[in-house]
């Protein structure tokens, strides 16, 4: 029925919506159906689990979005430094729904332990081992000092996150904020500030003196 799929999706982007909005607990299945203009009934047709299993579509929808971004990121030619600029790029262009990650993360904590697990080793699989195997990939040819690769991911995109931009809603008017950088520079800061710390570069040695 060509209506279906309307209704499906149509449910799917109201509880995304709601859900960055007002997290978890400030979404019913009520108002989801209200919205979306069907019975109640109509949403346990389409999702037998209720609010959990709708919420368990967004989340993966979420997930699955997310890595195809990332993985076409890591794609790009050339060494370390290029790809970690292409996957800093991402979140300069705000790419990332940060908003709808955080209240799907914090949505965990109301789910079973069956769904939770689900979700985490998703998340995992998807945006976490792909660039943790890029930096165990680097310390191994030497181009990163010896760390856990994993340790190194996650500094990574925690510096990565810096870069995605404020929500207009959020701390101090727009208006009121200091004019940002370039983001193509932020971007090449957040890079070599990860490659090389926040340390000064050495002063060069001294040449020595003629014989």
């Amino acid at each position: 029925m060509p209506r279906q799929p309307d209704t499906r999706d149509r449910a799917r982007r109201e509880f995304a919506r709601l859900l960055t909005e007002r997290g978890y607990l400030g979404v019913s299945l009520d108002e989801i159906a209200k919205v979306v203009d069907v019975k109640k009934a109509s949403l346990y047709h389409h999702f037998p689990g209720g609010k959990p299993a709708l919420f368990m579509e967004v989340a993966h929808g979420y997930v699955e979005e997310t890595a195809a971004a990332l993985h076409e990121a890591l794609r790009t030619e050339g060494g370390l430094r290029q790809k970690l600029l292409a996957v800093a790029v991402t979140y300069a262009r705000g790419t990332y729904d940060s908003a709808l990650g955080d209240q799907i993360y914090y949505a965990t904590r109301h789910l079973d332990e069956k769904r939770r697990a689900e979700i985490s080793q998703a998340y995992v699989r998807a945006l976490i081992e792909p660039v943790t195997e890029l930096m165990a990939g680097a310390v191994g040819a030497g181009e990163l000092r010896e760390a856990e690769p994993g340790f190194l991911a996650t500094a990574f995109m925690e510096l990565a996150g810096t870069l995605q931009p404020m929500p207009e809603d959020l701390a101090m008017p727009p208006q009121e904020r200091p004019a940002p950088s370039p983001a193509d520079r932020r971007v090449q800061e957040v890079v070599d500030l990860f490659l090389h710390g926040a340390a000064p570069a050495a002063p060069a040695a001294p040449a020595a003196p003629a014989v």
